[in-house]
């Protein structure tokens, strides 16, 4: 082999790469340690195992009973209907959890120009396994008349798990 200072081929320097990941591959241990039975080994999760278990984003439906429309998005169901004052606003949140739970969630009324009026519900001390409802009129007359078909938005949806 030369060596006056040319660096390796392309083809060298790949072969090198691969030796030296065959090696890691196998470990630098002796034979004893290799002949380890699998019971002697500790148990190595899988990556799926040992991942936080992430729950997907609810999706969001929209459909209409009538003049009301209704949101459905997760545990959280919204109903808007326009009366002349404003729209009526009714929300349920179904707790899923195992303790009692606060929801804060706030929600928009629109007619997609120029009409929007929202509101603030606090559902608080939800027992597991029930659902929370309020409601309200959202909007007034000093706004313009209100949305016949209402487009609902959810700004901000947080649940306040009790920590008793």
């Amino acid at each position: 082999m030369k060596t006056d200072g040319v660096a390796p081929g392309p083809l060298m320097a790949r072969a090198l790469y691969l030796m030296a990941v065959c090696v890691l591959a196998v470990g630098c241990t002796d034979d004893a340690s290799d002949r380890a039975s699998e019971s002697q080994r500790p148990v190595t999760p899988s990556a799926e195992e040992s991942s936080p278990k992430v729950h997907p984003s609810p999706v969001a439906s929209v459909h209409s009973e009538g003049r009301t429309r209704v949101l459905e998005y997760g545990d959280l169901v919204v109903r808007a209907t326009p009366e002349s004052n404003g729209v009526r606003t009714e929300i349920a949140v179904a707790n899923t959890s195992e303790r009692d739970a606060t929801y804060s969630v706030q929600i928009s009324i629109a007619d997609g120009e120029d009409w929007t009026a929202y509101n603030r519900f606090w559902l608080q001390d939800v027992p597991p396994g029930e659902t929370g409802r309020e409601g309200a009129v959202i909007g007034s007359k000093d706004m313009g008349p209100p949305p016949k078909v209402p487009k609902i938005y959810v700004d901000e949806f947080d649940r306040l798990v009790d920590k008793k």
